[in-house]
């Protein structure tokens, strides 16, 4: 039986691995088994990977703390030992199959780095700047989400949603149910390959509703092309 992080884990490469644009699914897993794969999406997916883990998780490799290049290289080399049959499985949406990946993934990862819950610091309910974001971006208490957001499994409805504008899939917001983690919403702003802008992929907010008026917010910026202030 896995422990909480073993658990947490495997449910932050579900989110993170899942969110990945449809195409680079697609090049991954090619148009049937073993054809046409483009295994070059493995890079950048590993890279968005390792980004949210980074940040969620602290990860470490002989004691020292790992760095960010080195966890996607980890997650790089256990999606190049994925079969062509797994492989093509993810793009028939079979939630089977994606729970052998990040099975997979997670055991990969394990056998080379060592991974332990981030302590919150409870600066979800501080009254003053968090998560990285200035007073002038925080989310205000009468903000309310724009677009249509549904669940993400309808067969399985929980907390577990995807966010849409007109037609385009904007982000997911979930929550984890594990000691320490009630307060957070994490957030994932899909990714399609044009320029951040200095503006973050993932993070979390204290509920649903500033969750999703945050990938909302950082959509639109994208949209019009706004890069956020100090964002780098």
């Amino acid at each position: 039986m896995q422990d909480d992080t073993g658990t947490l884990l495997r449910s932050f490469l579900n989110n993170a691995l899942r969110k990945q644009p449809q195409r680079r699914i697609r090049d991954f897993g090619g148009y049937d088994i073993g054809k046409r794969r483009n295994l070059r999406v493995i890079e950048p997916i590993a890279r968005d990977t390792a980004e949210f883990l980074c940040t969620y998780l602290c990860i470490s490799l002989r004691g020292e703390p790992a760095s960010k290049e080195g966890v996607a290289s980890a997650v790089a080399a256990a999606l190049r030992n994925v079969s062509d049959e797994l492989a093509y499985r993810l793009t028939r949406h079979s939630d089977e199959a994606w729970r052998s990946l990040c099975n997979s993934v997670a055991e990969f990862l394990e056998a080379c780095l060592q991974f332990d819950r981030r302590p919150y610091d409870g600066s979800l309910t501080a009254k003053s700047d968090h998560n990285g974001w200035k007073s002038w971006e925080m989310i205000a208490s009468g903000e309310r989400p724009k677009g249509r957001w549904r669940h993400a499994w309808k067969e399985k409805p929980g907390d577990d949603f995807i966010g849409f504008y007109g037609d385009a899939c904007i982000g997911r917001i979930f929550k984890i149910e594990l000691t320490g983690y009630e307060e957070r919403w994490y957030w994932l702003v899909t990714a399609d390959g044009s320029p951040r802008r200095g503006w973050p992929a993932v993070g979390y907010e204290a509920s649903a509703r500033s969750a999703a008026c945050r990938v909302e917010r950082i959509y639109l910026a994208l949209v019009k092309g706004v890069g956020r202030i100090g964002g780098g």
